[in-house]
């Protein structure tokens, strides 16, 4: 089960990471 659920927790993880990326990237974006 760890095997299977690991590649979907990182893929969650990493479209989270982008998401937020993305976010803070345009705030700071629109700041400047």
């Amino acid at each position: 089960m760890s095997v299977l659920l690991f590649p979907v927790i990182a893929f969650g993880l990493a479209v989270v990471v982008g998401r937020v990326g993305t976010v803070m990237f345009q705030e700071k974006d629109q700041q400047v």
